[in-house]
């Protein structure tokens, strides 16, 4: 695409990853509007009256809970506007995008979100009970993905830029994404 006057950037990342405080960040950085398509299923979960992993796990055996977020994710190849997308699946379903992934050591993805999750620290007791409730919910993911789109969302070969945020300080993440970005506004300019 030639002079092309929006950009994309899909932003997706393990549990304690911080791929949304990331996701906030390059919205901030880039002044594109950001999208965060796990509000949508938080709200989902919270008006059923359960967890976040029981919804991932409902949505194993129906599709239609997914369904409502991925139609959205669709529409948004009809606009020509610069977004940030916070979302586990924005990658697959929105064209022309820098796509990102974050990963995290299990260890240090259950300590962030034991630290920084009020709703995680009242629902557990230990650091254990919460490594086995990452765990569920990583899993519960993968499985449904690979079953609704026939893809990993684990698989590094479909991103761009994979980071592993565990041990890195946030100018080296910051410095990683603006190399990644430079080069795909070039390739989407060409």
């Amino acid at each position: 695409m030639s002079g092309t006057e929006f950009y994309r950037i899909t932003v997706t990342g393990d549990p304690g990853s911080g791929k949304s405080t990331f996701a906030r960040a390059v919205a901030d950085r880039t002044g594109f509007r950001l999208i965060t398509t796990g509000n949508i299923f938080r709200q989902t979960a919270a008006d059923m009256g359960i967890s976040v992993t029981a919804l991932n796990e409902l949505a194993e055996k129906q599709a239609e809970i997914d369904a409502k977020v991925d139609d959205y994710l669709v529409s948004l190849n009809d606009t020509a506007e610069s977004l940030v997308l916070d979302s586990r699946m924005a990658w697959h379903f929105v064209q022309d995008t820098l796509k990102v992934r974050l990963t995290v050591d299990p260890d240090v993805a259950v300590e962030r979100i034991f630290k920084d999750t009020a709703d995680l620290r009242e629902k557990f007791d230990t650091l254990e009970q919460a490594v086995e409730e990452v765990a569920r919910r990583k899993k519960s993911e993968i499985l449904r993905y690979k079953s609704l789109y026939g893809v990993d969302i684990g698989d590094e070969s479909n991103f761009d830029l994979v980071i592993n945020t565990s041990h890195k300080a946030p100018k080296d993440i910051t410095h990683a994404f603006e190399e990644a970005f430079e080069a795909y506004k070039k390739h989407r300019n060409a």
